[in-house]
């Protein structure tokens, strides 16, 4: 297991959620420590420089294509810099979209690097993430003085904003273990249900609804199908306990919440609370609305500049009159707005390029998680938060089908070697 600790695996996963690392660092006792993501950053690079000479003697045109997008996207950001609105952020903007910029190309650029093992890593810091952040999410709603006694109740509420990050790690892992076949059953549906615990107790909206969408759309496809051939498959069973949890989850929003002293029941009724709010709400409240209110602004923004933009980091200036961090949550708006159409075209040319790649390939669990990434972009997450997106993009163009591979033409089409 130490090994396997110094593998570049493991330090892209470490890379990839060192900024939900950083923000649980009070709760676990640390006052102050290096930039982790800084200091994995560099480390990145060193194991990826060592590895280009050998890697772009034959790397396929088709990378070579797909990074210089992601290059000229950065090459716009930084010409924006000279008449970008705002005089401070836009350059720790800058700096801070370089991470996903190594994010993508890391896997594209290094050699010999395992999706499977990476997964098995990821999944493992995921998990140690929400156990942490949960248990101090239960103390804070149950104002649980001793858990909180390190820290006040302001700094306490700070800390709260880390459900939407459990919740879309947790999403993520939700749909790859359910579309990854060739696992250990026992082992993919333990994973499955105790991620799909964790993302509804964080109370993430937005991934979860993400989620229920793309396997219902995925159940009900395959129930045509059966019915079309007038079979019952072996999904039968997962379509049940989804609709199961569906009904159960409606009856739950639609009831009042039960009274009960048990402290983890109450970090069920905080995230049954929050989804009340989208039927009870005017606008599907506060967080809802606000998304609205960003989409018509930037419109009505774009429509003045269409071209070129506010320049990197300008939105929070333009929205607020305050040059600090806000954006859209929408990556295509927040690009439109600041960087103008040109960098808009390449961003779509980007998913759309990553898109008929896996779709070419049937690579099934990567269409899932593709989605997944796309849809929680529409409506979360600057263009800076979006490492772990770059990272799964990179590694979707290195899955090629197996089909080919398989004797008497039997064909696996959820089946992908790396």
């Amino acid at each position: 297991m130490l090994k396997k600790l110094f593998l570049k695996e493991f330090f892209l996963a470490f890379y990839l959620v060192s900024g939900e690392i950083k923000l649980i660092y009070p709760l676990l006792g640390i006052d102050s420590l290096p930039d982790i993501t800084l200091l994995s950053a560099m480390l990145l690079s060193l194991f990826m420089l060592s590895d280009m000479p050998d890697k772009l003697k034959k790397i396929p045109i088709k990378h070579f294509e797909f990074i210089s997008i992601f290059i000229l996207i950065y090459l716009f950001i930084i010409f924006s810099l000279g008449y970008s609105s705002s005089s401070s952020y836009a350059l720790v903007k800058t700096v801070n979209f370089g991470t996903v910029v190594l994010a993508f190309i890391f896997p594209l650029l290094t050699k010999k690097i395992n999706i499977e093992i990476f997964i098995y890593f990821l999944t493992l810091l995921i998990f140690s993430i929400s156990i942490i952040f949960l248990n101090f999410y239960i103390s804070y709603l149950n104002k649980d003085g001793v858990i909180l006694l390190s820290m006040s109740r302001e700094d306490a509420l700070k800390l709260t904003v880390g459900y939407l990050s459990v919740a879309i790690l947790n999403g993520l892992l939700v749909l790859y273990y359910f579309f990854k076949k060739n696992q250990n059953i026992f082992i993919q549906w333990f994973i499955f249900l105790t991620a799909f615990i964790f993302l509804f107790a964080s109370g993430g909206r937005g991934p979860l609804l993400v989620v229920l969408l793309i396997l219902g759309t995925y159940f009900i496809y395959q129930m045509i199908l059966s019915f079309m051939s007038f079979k019952i498959n072996k999904l039968t069973i997962p379509i049940l306990v989804f609709v199961i949890a569906i009904g159960g989850l409606y009856v739950a929003i639609s009831t009042n919440s039960i009274e009960t002293n048990s402290r983890v029941y109450k970090l069920f009724d905080s995230s049954i609370e929050r989804f009340k709010t989208l039927k009870d709400s005017k606008g599907g409240g506060k967080s809802a609305y606000s998304r609205v209110l960003y989409t018509k602004f930037s419109i009505d923004k774009i429509n003045e500049i269409p071209l070129l933009g506010y320049g990197i980091g300008s939105f929070g200036l333009e929205y607020n009159g305050i040059d600090e961090k806000d954006y859209p949550h929408n990556i295509f708006l927040e690009v439109w707005f600041e960087l103008g159409i040109v960098p808009l075209f390449l961003i779509l040319l980007l998913f759309y390029g990553v898109y008929m790649h896996i779709y070419s390939i049937k690579c099934y669990w990567c269409i899932a998680v593709y989605f997944y990434f796309f849809l929680n972009v529409l409506k979360s997450d600057s263009l800076i938060d979006i490492r772990l997106l770059g990272s799964f993009l990179g590694f979707f163009l290195l899955i090629k089908s197996q089909s080919s591979f398989q004797k008497l033409g039997q064909r696996d089409n959820s089946a992908c070697y790396y």
